[in-house]
């Protein structure tokens, strides 16, 4: 099982445009995966394991949302949850175009993949639609010790942890001319670091905004801001669902639904129950 740097590393170093929400990529005909999900009445969806508070220990809010999305196209969700790859692309041929050489998957669709353009240009294999939230990193404080976080310097005196190997231990290494480096605290795991950050080892932790979110559930000594620094605040980006290549109808019956579930807010309210603050695609 790969550690969470490992996973956070892969998965989320993109940023960029998405695809707009009623848009539909251009697909070949290809109806056979839409038929098979129809006369089984179920949609076999893929997930990532170890993921909180998206998708871990069999619950998160994209699971639920798979769930929702399933019930909305007339059929019953079923869940595939898989340990992330050495690299998003083993994780599409594992479980979206493929299936794994110990033979499990691949799934009708994966969630939680990163709806961005020039990483789709490279793929052959697989459409990315259906965008349902943004993601950013972010910055979990402790108030009582940080006023409020509008630059980074009050970590040139106050320990800020970081998961090790992630973007965020890289720039703070090196950022404002390497001034926070001295006080850069690394861990193995996000857990780890939240749990630095609940004992006062910690005033702050950078991480994915969601992921933080879900950690500090709602407590208002630890707050969670967009981290001030310029490459970060630009470094936004969708996330959505991955399906094999030329699935038309299923694709397209995907994005109806996930289209209606956007509109009328159960996206957002689903993401609310798991402490997550929704942002549009």
């Amino acid at each position: 099982m790969k550690s969470d740097s490992t996973s956070q590393r892969r998965r989320f170093l993109l940023a960029g445009a998405g695809l707009a929400l009623t848009g539909l990529p251009a697909w070949a005909d290809g109806d056979e995966v839409w038929a098979g999900v129809k006369k089984s009445g179920l949609l076999r969806v893929a997930f990532y394991k170890d993921f909180a508070p998206f998708s871990n220990e069999g619950k998160g809010s994209d699971v639920d949302i798979a769930a929702a999305l399933a019930a909305r196209m007339g059929l019953k969700m079923s869940p595939m949850f898989f340990d992330a790859d050495e690299n998003m692309g083993d994780d599409l041929r594992n479980m979206v175009w493929k299936g794994h050489y110990m033979g499990y998957g691949p799934a009708d669709m994966m969630m939680h993949a990163p709806v961005d353009r020039e990483y789709m240009a490279r793929q052959d294999k697989v459409e990315f639609i259906a965008p349902y939230h943004r993601e950013r990193y972010a910055v979990a404080y402790d108030r009582r010790r940080v006023d409020s976080l509008e630059t980074m310097a009050p970590f040139e005196k106050l320990p800020c942890g970081v998961v090790v190997d992630t973007l965020p231990d890289s720039l703070m290494l090196s950022a404002d001319g390497g001034r926070y480096r001295s006080q850069l605290k690394h861990y193995k795991t996000l857990t780890e670091a939240m749990a630095a950050l609940r004992s006062g080892e910690v005033a702050g932790v950078m991480a994915l905004q969601g992921e933080l979110e879900g950690a500090v559930a709602g407590d208002a000594n630890f707050p969670v801001g967009p981290a001030p620094i310029a490459l970060l605040n630009t470094r936004q980006w969708p996330v959505g669902i991955a399906i094999r290549k030329g699935e038309q109808q299923l694709g397209r019956a995907i994005m109806e639904a996930m289209n209606a579930l956007v509109a009328d807010g159960e996206i957002e309210r689903i993401m609310a129950r798991h402490n997550i603050k929704w942002r549009a695609p």
